[in-house]
């Protein structure tokens, strides 16, 4: 089925530049994408690399009376690699790649296609606002599109919008299913935990593989957000209420100002979580309850969390320099599911996230550069280096999944082709990361558990997409 999914939608992506379609029957828009990953580990483990090829078709309803509908098809394949489920890595027990897997089906190493239906949703819209319900591609704080690959996250649910007034704004909704990121099917709210993902270490003294995928209960996601914008100041307040295992409130706040030929921005954003119900598996909560009974929730009872961050950032004329930090107290680990988005937080950095991190310091620095005043329109970039001080590696109830602290440096460029060639963007990504923190090796002995997929490698990443 997927083969089937994954060639209509290349052959129809061939065809629309020379159709052209877009009338009174509605509208087609669509991406071609070309991704090619080189996953390079330290000696002696093993390397792998993979490109791949795909996109999507979202086509869209003419308005009728205010209402809209739409409907879109995603796939990838690849066309070359060397991921498999037999390729793993025998110094790391038997782990296999964790990037380049993702650029088809992390659930299957030996699938060479995915595709589906990502979207199919009906949409009533006014000027002030709208209602969507459906399968849709929606983009929050915590949950969101993750598009570093081939397919993004995609939700299905209701949606909803509207302006109070110029400057204040809400949005809520309430979401029953997810399409994982790198993954073949949809799945409840539910079972879409640890769905594709690596799920860690429990929060135990000893080290327990959390166990919660398919062991969960939940009735959905609930999402509220209240808005407030203006020319200088913006403060953004979301809840998340996954139901039966946990609340997380975050709030941001960005004030901007010209001072002299620069422009300022200072941010600060608060992230507080804690355990609801039974944290998803009532089984942790019985009396004398065993370390495997308590690896099924995804939070234990009582578990909670406190994050917080603050930013500096001065632009001047096509450049812009950004300092940010970001603490995780010890009260205990932060955690999103990872299969939902990337993280809002200063600190964040392509190729990693900080769910899973408790008593953890992070400072980011980056530079953005647009090339247009040096004459090479439409070529930009952003470079960053990040220092992330984590607690120990096996101290699991701050670090879920044993990750030392590391460095990591990222080199992104852009390019927007013209002319002819317009609708066309090229990247290239170079991601480095190494250990800072003790990663428990021992001299002689094959023991990288804590290296390999999580420091000590070189990542290249190009991508050509072509929107039209």
């Amino acid at each position: 089925m997927n083969k089937i999914i994954f060639g209509s939608v290349i052959a129809v992506l061939y065809v629309l530049p020379m159709m052209g379609i877009e009338s009174q029957w509605g509208s087609l828009k669509s991406q071609l994408r070309l991704f090619s990953m080189i996953e390079d580990n330290q000696n002696p483990l093993m390397d792998y690399e993979g490109t791949a090829i795909g996109g999507k078709i979202v086509y869209e309803t003419p308005v009728w009376k205010n209402i809209q509908g739409g409907v879109g098809v995603y796939g990838s394949r690849y066309l070359s690699d060397n991921v498999s489920s037999q390729r793993v890595e025998p110094l790391a027990s038997n782990r296999v790649s964790r990037y380049v897997a993702g650029l088809v089906d992390t659930t299957d190493l030996d699938a060479q296609s995915v595709g589906g239906i990502g979207e199919a949703y009906v949409k009533y819209g006014t000027p002030d606002g709208s209602i969507t319900a459906g399968r849709m591609k929606l983009d929050t704080p915590f949950m969101n599109p993750q598009d570093g690959r081939m397919i993004p996250t995609l939700e299905q649910g209701v949606w909803t919008r509207y302006a109070v007034s110029r400057t204040w704004s809400v949005q809520a909704g309430y979401i029953d299913g997810f399409w994982n990121r790198n993954t073949p099917e949809w799945k409840s709210v539910e079972d879409s935990l640890g769905y594709g993902y690596e799920m860690g270490n429990a929060p135990l003294v000893t080290a327990i593989k959390g166990d919660y995928y398919g062991n969960t209960s939940s009735n959905g996601l609930f999402i509220g957000n209240i808005r407030f914008d203006d020319a200088f100041l913006s403060v953004d307040l979301w809840d998340y209420y996954v139901d039966n295992i946990f609340n997380l409130g975050y709030v941001e706040t960005l004030f901007s100002h010209p001072l002299g030929a620069f422009k300022m921005v200072y941010g600060v954003q608060f992230t507080h979580q804690y355990e609801v119900g039974d944290g998803g598996n009532a089984e942790d909560n019985t009396p004398n309850a065993t370390d495997v009974q308590k690896a099924k929730s995804y939070m234990l009872k009582g578990e909670k969390s406190t994050t917080y961050g603050a930013k500096i950032a001065t632009a001047y004329e096509d450049s812009k320099l950004t300092f940010g930090y970001t603490r995780t107290t010890s009260q205990g680990r932060f955690l999103f599911p990872r299969e939902w988005g990337k993280e809002p937080f200063y600190t964040f950095q392509k190729r990693e996230k900080s769910d899973g991190s408790g008593d953890c310091n992070a400072w980011l620095m980056t530079l953005e550069h647009d090339f247009t005043q040096q004459g090479v329109s439409g070529l930009s970039m952003m470079a960053g280096y990040g220092e992330y001080d984590k607690s120990d590696a096996k101290e699991w109830r701050v670090n879920k999944y044993g990750t030392p602290s590391y460095a990591q440096w990222n080199i992104d460029l852009f390019y927007r082709f013209h002319g002819a060639l317009k609708g066309l963007r090229a990247e290239y990504l170079l991601t480095r990361k190494v250990a800072r923190g003790e990663t428990y090796q021992i001299p002689g002995a094959a023991e990288y558990n804590f290296i390999f997929r999580k420091n000590g490698m070189t990542i290249h990443n190009f991508i050509l997409n072509y929107d039209f």
